[in-house]
């Protein structure tokens, strides 16, 4: 009789304490941490990171912080080796006046493509429209045209 009774003593006490049990377990985020009623984080042993802005494990946003400000240097190292981040006036400094080579243009020439017989025409209206609105402009190249309507090539 004393047997029952410890035996249904315990099975109350686990049928009371499982579902207390799975609610905690059901309040864990995927990182294996929780947070209290007082607002505490608690995390697991073997908790991870990867949880932003929720309760995480101590030590994870220095260790984002670290590793953002590593690749930044990384890039910051990439653009100088390949010369696209200079200081002002770096380039003119580092050769004598006399031996200064000219720079390069901004842009590569795009390329030539063939119009279409449509374009064709569409373009030879176009241009007798300006020319008839302009007629000073005949005079001008096509690359004086350009600059002064703000055309890019």
């Amino acid at each position: 009789m004393l047997d029952r009774l410890r035996w249904g003593l315990m099975v109350a006490v686990v049928v009371v304490l499982a579902p207390a049990g799975g609610a905690l377990a059901q309040q864990r985020n995927r990182c294996g941490c929780y947070r209290s009623d007082t607002g505490s984080c608690y995390c697991d042993k073997k908790a991870a990171c990867g949880c932003p802005g929720d309760c995480e494990p101590k030590g994870c946003e220095e260790a984002r912080d670290r590793a953002l400000q590593r690749e930044i240097e990384a890039e910051t190292r990439k653009a100088q080796q390949s010369g696209g981040v200079r200081a002002a006036g770096e380039e003119e400094a580092a050769a004598p006046k006399h031996v200064r080579a000219p720079r390069a243009p901004a842009r590569p020439a795009p390329e030539a493509r063939k119009l279409t017989p449509g374009q064709t025409k569409q373009l030879a209206k176009l241009l007798d429209a300006y020319l008839g609105e302009q007629p000073d402009a005949r005079s001008k190249s096509v690359e004086d045209l350009r600059k002064q309507l703000g055309a890019t090539p």
